[in-house]
């Protein structure tokens, strides 16, 4: 067991020796500020740097000689005078990652300050450093390693990060176009940081440039295969290029990663689905909710699933468990009092609902689907009675009117079925439905005075009964009752014109106009002369 530890502290080691990236170092020139430290100056830059640099694993010194030709093109006679535009051109065309120049001033005749400048190809920045130096190239060398070494060994990671830090600022503040800048140049200085292949990944994804997010997303993953973050985003990037199957290939592996992550299969359902896959949908889901059971989000999905292919029976378990688990979800509750309707199980539906309220007296949409399911089955007087219930429990809801209106429209019941309308009416007078159901209610009694006066004309035609008297007072009550249905069908259009004023629903209005070609037929068949 020791040496399993031992082997993988080793190339845990090794790999960040791999993954650091070694800084080249520039040296420019050390120049003399007088005659006395002209020995120290040329010292510098013919022995004691090599020496340094020559044995140090983390910073690299790019040949003198080759630095000493690009700065004679520069034709710069005096580095005092040189400003940062031309180092950092100098410090380019050396691909070097650091640039170094100072001076070396004499203090006494044995003691020298050595001020160092340094600028970093990076960050763009310029610092200075001083130390004292003697003639001794032992000690010299010793306050090198001791003074500059260890600031330009830091400065690789230190730059780094500040890159970074700069980077996610300006991705935060949405600067994208900044934010790519400083993260390609992140990589450039290490080409092994997760994080710049992520948030280029992403902010190419923003910009919809979603093959090269792929790259950068892919170039991230070759660092750490198992990097959930990444694999998310590069499904997500693979189904903007409707690459179905290398999108659920990613989602495929954070669940194996992440085992406990049940909502990755809600994902790959949804994928799948979209794509007409109902098998490998179903199979997805039903990997949800075998982790879960309670799991709404899957329970409503396969429901949903099986509702949409119109496999109603499959679909009741499911709906029935996600109404249970989501309370008052009324679309959820309608597809569920289809699926009851479409398979015959509507005793099925009346017990279900019956359990809900029974579990969950609070829950308004089972008392809905209750009655409904009731009114299906022409059990109006149990449908009245859980309407009632519910008008106690949330006696402000407008839609409990209109629904006991239809139930005493069913039974006949027109004068209770009014005072639910005109009761839904103070409580909200904007909604359609409560004029659109008066509407229907004149309607019905006119008919029943239409009905009335079809049949005294009838009888009015048997001369062997209603002659003289009796067929004067006939035609009265036909004419009485004719004058009354058409002023219910008057009525009726009236309530029509102000449902019609109250909704901009298409269906809503061909159901109007088609009601109103009724009543016109009907109006013409009741008015006076007709």
């Amino acid at each position: 067991m020791k040496k399993i530890v031992l082997i993988g502290l080793i190339l845990l080691l090794l790999q960040s020796i791999i993954n650091a990236k070694i800084q080249k170092v520039a040296i420019i020139d050390f120049e003399n500020n007088d005659r006395e430290s002209d020995y120290v100056a040329n010292a510098l830059m013919r022995r004691d740097f090599k020496s340094v640099f020559k044995k140090n694993d983390k910073l690299e010194l790019i040949k003198l000689n080759d630095v000493a030709k690009i700065f004679k093109k520069t034709g710069i006679s005096n580095l005092s005078y040189a400003g940062t535009e031309e180092i950092a051109k100098m410090g380019a065309d050396l691909g070097a990652d650091i640039v170094i120049w100072g001076e070396v001033t004499s203090i006494s005749n044995t003691l020298f300050k050595v001020t160092t400048k340094i600028y970093s190809m990076a960050s763009q920045d310029v610092f200075a450093i001083n130390f004292n130096v003697e003639k001794d190239s032992k000690q010299r060398i010793d306050m090198i390693k001791k003074e500059l070494i260890p600031k330009l060994e830091g400065l690789g990671k230190g730059e780094i990060e500040k890159v970074k830090n700069i980077a996610i600022q300006h991705f935060n503040s949405k600067n994208y176009s900044s934010a790519k800048e400083d993260f390609e140049q992140l990589i450039k200085l290490n080409p092994n940081d997760l994080e710049g292949y992520f948030f280029l990944g992403i902010i190419d994804f923003i910009n919809e440039d979603y093959l090269s997010a792929i790259d950068y997303f892919n170039s991230g993953l070759e660092l750490d295969s198992t990097n959930i973050d990444i694999l998310n985003y590069i499904s997500k990037t693979y189904l903007k290029l409707e690459n179905y199957e290398s999108a659920v290939d990613a989602l495929n592996k954070i669940s194996k990663i992440n085992e406990d992550d049940k909502d990755i299969w809600i994902r790959i359902a949804n994928i799948y689905k979209d794509i007409e896959y109902y098998k490998e949908a179903q199979d997805a889901l039903e990997c949800c909710i075998e982790m879960d059971e309670s799991h709404a989000e899957a329970q409503k999905s396969l429901g949903l699933l099986f509702y949409e292919q119109e496999i109603y029976d499959d679909a009741i378990a499911p709906l029935e468990k996600a109404t249970e688990l989501i309370p008052n979800a009324d679309e959820l509750q309608k597809k569920l009092a289809k699926c009851y309707f479409k398979t015959g199980k509507l005793d099925a539906a009346i017990e279900n609902y019956k359990k809900v309220i029974e579990n969950q007296p609070q829950n308004i949409s089972a008392y809905f689907n209750l009655a409904g399911a009731y009114r299906v089955t022409n059990q109006n007087d149990e449908a009245l009675n859980t309407l009632l219930q519910l008008k106690g429990l949330s006696p402000d809801l407008p839609k409990i009117y209109f629904r006991l209106a239809d139930v005493y429209i069913a039974k006949k019941s027109y004068n209770d079925a009014l005072n639910s309308c005109n009761k839904a009416i103070e409580l909200d007078q904007t909604l359609y439905q409560s004029y659109k159901i008066i509407a229907l209610i004149k309607q019905n009694l006119g008919y029943i005075k239409y009905e009335k006066f079809l049949d005294y004309e009838e009888k009015y035609k048997d001369k062997s009964v209603y002659y003289g008297a009796k067929a004067d007072e006939l035609v009265e009550k036909r004419d009485r009752v004719k004058k009354e249905a058409f002023n219910y069908f008057i009525e009726s259009e009236n309530y029509l014109n102000e449902a019609k004023s109250r909704t901009d629903d298409a269906k809503i209005l061909k159901e109007i106009a088609n009601s109103k070609e009724t009543l016109q037929q009907l109006k013409n068949a009741t008015k006076e002369g007709f």
